[in-house]
This record gives structure tokens, C-alpha cells and sequence, in this order.
């Protein structure tokens, strides 16, 4: 009787110990899938691996809208040097990349016409240093309505983790930041971080 148990039991260790071998398999090419189809924040080759995407919306305001520099330097596509200020009206940066395979629906949203803007906020396109981007595909897919800045000091100023992602920048300090699965979500969910803002301002 019990060296018949201890051969039940031996098998079922051995069924149990497949099924999980099969089930890591199987959840290791699920991450692989969705990785490639660009389902993570990519950090332009970085070397410090994906950061999950915010599918559910954007992120909280830093400790109840941290500061920012007084405006972000850098060149234009054209090798003009430029200052966009952040002490003023609202003001969205864009952070994307020639290489991030998620911007590219935002570089299409951003090349028709005039984008909608929440709060009716000047957008910015913020991409690193030239030396770090493909200025061949900048060219291409840049905006004819939109500024575009090169200018990694403002990446490492505003803590931007990688692209996509988006800060809305008010009077010196941030609204609302974070990332999205589409622009009309970023849209949707930056302007009531704005709207919030007003409220609080209000009481």
C-alpha cells in the first residue's frame, strides 16, 4: 500500500512540475509578444530595460505639482538654439523619440493640422541631443504645427523615464505627467489633471 502511494504521489509531482514548466513557457512568450509590440515605455536604448506602459492613465502630479526649470534649452532641427519657458501659460511637453516604436502613433497624431491640446496648452516635442536620435527620421516625421527640441538636459531636468511621455507644465510647475496607450487618452486624462489643478487653486 505504500510504495503504490509513493508512486501516486511520485507522479503526480512529476505532472505538477510539467504543468508549471509549460505555464512559465507560455507566460515568457506572452511578455516577449507583447514587449515587441511595443507594449512598454522604451528608454531610447538606454540599457536599463522597458518601464510598463500606463495604460490606465497618467500619473499623479509630483507631490502637488513639483517645480520645473525656468524654461528648457536647446536646438531645433535647423541648429537654432531655443528657450521654451515654463513659467507662463500651460505648456505640453511631448517627449518622444526617432526610435520608440510606441511614439508613432503620436508622431501621426501631431502631423495632422493643429492637434487638440488640453487646456489649450502651447505643445512642445521634446527628443534628445541629435548625437542620440535619428535626424533622418526627425526630419520626416516632424510636425509642421508643432516646435520640436532637441534637448536632453530637459529630459534629465523634468526626471522623463523614457518616451512616450508627457508633462503639462503650468507657471513653473507640473500638473500632470505620465504616459498613455493614444493621444486622445492623454488628451482626456491631462485635462482633467488641469482641471484638477483649478480646483485646488480655487478653495
Amino acid at each position: 500500500m505504500s510504495t503504490a502511494l509513493a508512486v501516486g504521489l511520485s507522479l503526480v509531482v512529476l505532472v505538477l512540475g510539467v504543468l508549471v514548466a509549460g505555464l512559465l513557457r507560455s507566460h515568457a512568450e506572452i511578455l516577449k509578444a507583447l514587449h515587441d509590440l511595443g507594449a512598454g515605455l522604451e528608454l531610447d536604448r538606454t540599457g536599463d530595460g522597458p518601464v510598463p506602459l500606463t495604460l490606465t492613465g497618467v500619473v499623479p502630479p509630483r507631490t502637488q505639482g513639483s517645480a520645473t526649470p525656468d524654461s528648457l534649452v536647446g536646438s531645433t532641427l535647423d541648429g537654432e538654439q531655443v528657450a521654451v519657458s515654463l513659467q507662463g501659460g500651460p505648456v505640453l511637453l511631448a517627449f518622444l523619440s526617432s526610435g520608440c516604436t510606441t511614439c508613432q502613433a503620436f508622431w501621426s497624431a501631431f502631423r495632422t493640422g493643429h492637434p487638440d491640446v488640453p487646456a489649450q496648452a502651447r505643445l512642445v516635442v521634446v527628443v534628445r541631443d541629435l548625437a542620440e536620435e535619428s535626424e533622418s527620421e526627425l526630419r520626416e516625421r516632424r510636425p509642421a504645427t508643432v516646435p520640436l527640441l532637441a534637448s536632453t538636459a530637459g529630459w534629465d531636468a523634468l526626471g522623463v523615464p523614457g518616451s512616450p511621455y508627457f508633462a503639462l507644465v503650468q507657471g513653473g510647475r507640473v500638473l500632470g505627467e505620465g504616459s498613455g496607450a493614444s493621444w486622445a487618452q492623454v488628451v482626456t486624462l491631462l485635462g482633467q489633471a488641469h482641471a484638477d489643478a483649478r480646483l485646488h487653486e480655487a478653495s
